[in-house]
């Protein structure tokens, strides 16, 4: 049983005319930049103080510091050129989707699909258009669900996380097709994610081997692992998008979640904490989502207030859906009709 019939209708969208809705779309090579340029300076920062500290117990903290801003942010930045919105320039979306999905994990060929399939069906649990992209499945074990938060937590679960990326890339290079592949990704686009996945693992390899040769593990520890200690932040955020909501209906505002975070997490996120507005609109840039959903809230269910009144809900849903599977968070949405 599901929270909603799937049907064939049209996915629900609010009342915007188009001149506003293209002046929202509208891209900027120059506000990706600055973005960028944030980053760089963050990560170079934090990097840093990594360097100064190594060899003592702060090198703890300021690895936790550095590994959550750089995986964080590749992270929205991937996913926000995948969508080629960025920036303006196609060549600028092209160069650092395929950069970030390189130091993230994303093997750049499967997330390019399987986030197509991902936004045309959202947390739909059918097995021919399963959405393996959602963050937050329903758990049959809510402490595992509460693993995903820990650093390293994501090497507890590998048994039970459907997409842990680079295991699946390893998987993919030895010519093992993984069932999302073979739901969302063209069957001539196949080769393509082996052979990209194959020329991931040798930048790992030439990453381990530099670290042997120079004597380190610090190119390991800060190019290649970040996604495993440094996961706190990108999870906090992540799992607000769909998680405790329904499954298998077509209206974004009953299946994701808007959240308002502060100023830091934001710039992390690339304000992908507007996500209801992101998944009705995905064309919309990252840079406009604020602008924009101040515009349409007047159509949209409030948002959640802050990462704790968020999970002030999705914790207890998480614990309700392990022992009721028909469990939904009921979202109540403004009659705008």
């Amino acid at each position: 049983m599901f929270a909603g019939e799937v049907n064939l209708e049209k996915w629900y969208k609010p009342n915007i005319d188009k001149k506003t809705l293209k002046e929202f779309s509208k891209r900027s090579d120059l506000k990706g930049i600055v973005d960028v340029a944030l980053f760089v300076v963050a990560l170079i920062s934090s990097g840093y103080l990594c360097l100064v500290t190594w060899g003592t117990w702060w090198s703890v903290l300021t690895l936790l510091i550095y590994g959550n801003i750089f995986y964080c942010k590749i992270i929205s930045i991937q996913h926000e050129t995948n969508h080629e919105t960025y920036f303006k320039s196609r060549f600028l979306n092209k160069i650092f989707y395929n950069l970030t999905s390189l130091l993230g994990g994303f093997e750049a060929v499967r997330w390019k699909w399987s986030h197509f399939h991902h936004h045309t069906y959202t947390i739909f649990t059918h097995e021919e258009v399963y959405d393996y992209e959602n963050n937050s499945p329903r758990p049959t074990e809510p402490i595992r669900f509460l693993l995903n938060f820990l650093p390293l937590g994501p090497i507890f679960n590998i048994q039970k996380v459907r997409h842990f990326t680079h295991f699946e890339i390893i998987k993919h290079s030895l010519g093992i097709v993984s069932k999302v592949v073979k739901i969302t990704v063209p069957e001539n686009e196949i080769n393509k994610v082996i052979n990209s996945s194959r020329l991931y693992v040798l930048f790992w390899l030439v990453v381990i081997i530099c670290s042997v040769f120079f004597g380190t593990w610090l190119p390991v520890i800060m190019i290649l692992l970040p996604p495993f200690y440094g996961n706190t932040i990108l999870m906090i955020c992540a799992m607000t998008q769909h998680a405790g909501l329904a499954d298998n209906i077509k209206d974004h505002r009953k299946s994701t979640r808007t959240v308002i975070l502060n100023p830091f997490f934001s710039f992390l996120y690339s304000n992908m904490e507007y996500h209801i507005e992101h998944h009705i609109f995905p064309k919309i840039p990252c840079h406009n989502l604020r602008a924009f959903h101040k515009f349409i809230k007047n159509q949209m269910p409030k948002p959640k207030k802050g990462i704790f009144d968020a999970y002030k809900s999705i914790i207890p849903a998480i614990f309700k859906q392990a022992k009721d599977k028909n469990y939904f968070i009921d979202v109540e949405t403004p009659n705008t009709n």
